[in-house]
């Protein structure tokens, strides 16, 4: 039997083919889960066909419109019954913000970067948490990244809020817990995602995977694959009593000193 064999959930955040929510889609797909998909509305010409051709149910999503919330989960309500999991891959930093001094950056733009990072899993889950409770395998997973917690020049304001959003995991771990509701993070080493390459260029993640590539224990860099198959089993029902973690995939990148 298939790993995500006869489960339901919804993946928030699909955008481009090279995004991590499409390679989750993708692969979940291939395990046997019935997935729905969302996008921002402003992505619905090139997310919608990608969906599409996952056979997958799929919502434009604008997560700043409780409307738009509200009318998605009906949706699923009335198409699935019951989520098993959901994967949250939400994260908007605006052009040119990672280029400026943290020391510049204003109140207003932290706090935008928090609300889609942050407050937007806890608004989800919220949403989702009646779906949840039908289930009985219920998962709630979402991404970070190393840099939550290491000094990474340009991602400052990424950085501190990926930091938030693992501190969200854990506190909706404890307050979902007794409900059976496991909450985990996937916290992946660079990939060469559209986002990634559209902040580094393309030349300088590529000569950065190399980088981690040579110091991995692994020898080679992560790659979408790796983080989908991850999220997979985390979103699955054979991860039991387990919740509250933040699992990196690097091939142990993070854990060289030398």
């Amino acid at each position: 039997m298939s790993l995500l064999a006869n489960t339901r959930g919804l993946i928030v955040g699909i955008s481009t083919e090279h995004s991590i929510g499409f390679a989750c889609a993708r692969t979940m797909r291939a395990l046997g889960a019935d997935v729905a998909v969302t996008y921002r509305p402003a992505r619905a010409a090139t997310a919608g066909p990608l969906a599409a051709s996952l056979d997958c149910p799929h919502f434009p999503l604008d997560i700043d419109d409780p409307a738009s919330i509200s009318a998605t989960f009906a949706s699923l309500d009335r198409t699935f019954g019951r989520l098993d999991f959901v994967v949250h891959t939400l994260m908007h930093v605006p052009p040119g913000l990672l280029d400026r001094p943290l020391l510049d950056v204003s109140r207003t733009d932290l706090s935008r970067v928090l609300d889609v990072a942050v407050h937007s899993f806890v608004l989800l889950a919220r949403h989702a948490h009646p779906l949840l409770t039908r289930s009985s395998s219920p998962r709630l997973v979402t991404l970070s990244s190393p840099c939550s917690h290491r000094m990474t020049p340009h991602y400052h304001v990424a950085g501190i809020a990926k930091a938030a959003l693992e501190s969200a995991v854990l506190y909706l771990a404890a307050e979902l817990g007794p409900a059976g509701i496991l909450v985990n993070c996937v916290s992946p080493g660079l990939i060469d995602t559209d986002g990634a390459v559209s902040v580094l260029s393309a030349p300088v993640a590529a000569s950065s995977r190399a980088h981690i590539a040579r110091r991995a224990a692994t020898r080679r860099p992560t790659e979408l694959t790796d983080v989908a198959s991850t999220v997979a089993w985390l979103s699955s029902p054979l991860a039991q009593n387990l919740t509250g973690e933040v699992i990196t995939v690097d091939g142990a990148f993070a854990r060289s000193y030398f």
